[in-house]
């Protein structure tokens, strides 16, 4: 009797083990199902890594396909030729939006990357995309002319030298409470900023020196002034790259824009003469005479030679390059409208845009700065090749660009703060 106790004692502990001993797999089966999805999943798993490379792989496809677009492009003298890059960038498999292209730096999306394609021809792939008057990095989405409210520009001054901007004296600028909106995609990737409001300084260019100067005055005086604050890699002037970008205006469309011309002193006909070609240089107009007395005279800015009676040849080939539009007719949100053109209205206040460009016509050449006037996408005259010269006085417009790390918070009515 005490044998057949004892057996059934044994058994129960038999099968209490064995019950511990399920719970125990069970819970380590758990454990490890747990380990195996945390694995897997999470800001740190298998399937988030894999997305990320995909990702990653995205890009820098995307990156090189743009390169070797870029390098497709390359004329011999090592400049980019707009038209060929175009031409390239339309055999990408996977390009969306940012073509055509009419000048650098420009933007293309290619797989839902922000591929930038920066004046020197290099490229970067930015984490932020750009649709319309929308950017996202996937996080948040700021619309262009949101406020950034605490910008920190730091105080400063710099000084304008004579040889730069050809004025009699030198000028002083100091930074000023200018208020802060966000225009774009910089050419590091990050987000650029515009100020709100022009400077109440003026910044003064004179003739030929302030012409060839005009951009490296301008974006130097920005940086110097705007682009010394800890959120900010760089400043510079607004220029018409950005303009047109939010116009979506090719200024490629605009009537007479690139053609060329050629101008010389006619031993026979005894004039000045101009010559016009409408198919980028491969025909030319006959010969036809300039008979205004004050425009016998020609010589490029930067040249030390004239051509005259008694110098009768021939300039080189001059891109026509001037261009003029209403914002509000290529912009029809006011919003962008009113930042753009800020302070440009009933008061006259003209600002510079760090673009240069030439006017070609039957008489003469103009050496011109852009400018922002009364609403319009216009220019001023400093230089023209007979020797006349002007010396326009204009605010300036600061653009910083933001160091690619920062962050906001906020929203888009209430304005953003950087973190």
């Amino acid at each position: 009797m005490k044998k057949k106790q004892k057996s059934l004692i044994e058994k129960v502990n038999e099968k209490g083990i064995t019950l511990i001993a399920l719970v125990v797999t069970i819970v380590v089966l758990l454990i490890l199902a747990g380990v195996t999805i945390a694995t897997l999943t999470g800001d740190n798993g298998i399937l988030k890594k894999t997305s990320d490379a995909s990702e990653k792989t995205k890009e820098a496809n995307a990156r090189e396909q743009v390169q070797l677009a870029v390098a497709g492009s390359l004329r011999t003298d090592g400049n980019i030729d707009t038209d060929d890059l175009n031409t390239e960038l339309s055999k990408i498999e996977g390009l969306t939006s940012g073509t055509p292209i009419s000048g650098l730096p420009a933007t293309v999306v290619i797989d839902g990357n922000n591929v930038i394609i920066r004046e020197d021809g290099s490229v970067v792939v930015s984490e932020w995309t750009q649709t319309g008057y929308e950017i996202t990095n996937g996080e948040i989405t700021v619309k262009v002319g949101d406020y950034v409210l605490n910008y920190d520009e730091e105080t400063g001054n710099t000084q304008i030298e004579t040889t730069k901007s050809g004025h009699t004296t030198p000028q002083n600028l100091t930074t000023e409470n200018l208020g802060w909106r966000i225009l774009g995609i910089g050419e590091n990737g990050g987000l650029e900023l515009i100020s709100d409001n022009p400077t109440t300084t003026t910044v003064t260019l004179v003739g030929e020196t302030g012409y060839l100067n005009a951009e490296e005055v301008l974006n130097t005086a920005c940086n110097e002034l705007y682009g010394k604050g800890r959120y900010a890699e760089s400043a510079r002037s607004l220029n018409t790259e950005d303009i047109n970008k939010l116009a979506n205006y090719n200024p490629k469309t605009y009537s007479g824009y690139g053609d060329l011309y050629k101008y010389r002193f006619s031993t026979e006909a005894g004039y000045m003469q101009y010559s016009k070609s409408t198919d980028n240089g491969k025909t030319w107009s006959e010969w036809l005479n300039i008979t205004g007395l004050s425009y016998q005279t020609f010589r490029m800015p930067g040249s030390t030679e004239t051509i005259s009676a008694d110098n009768p040849k021939e300039s080189e080939e001059i891109e026509h390059t001037t261009y003029i539009y209403t914002i509000s007719s290529q912009i029809t949100d006011t919003n962008i409208v009113n930042m753009i053109t800020k302070g440009t209205g009933n008061s006259n206040l003209t600002q510079w845009i760090a673009s240069r460009a030439i006017n070609c016509s039957d008489g003469y050449a103009g050496f011109r700065v852009h400018n922002l006037y009364n609403g319009n996408m216009s220019y001023d005259a400093l230089y023209e090749s007979n020797g006349d010269s002007n010396n326009p006085s204009c605010s300036v417009r600061p653009v910083v660009s933001l160091k690619t790390n920062v962050q906001l918070e906020g929203n888009s009515e209430d304005g953003w703060i950087i973190k």
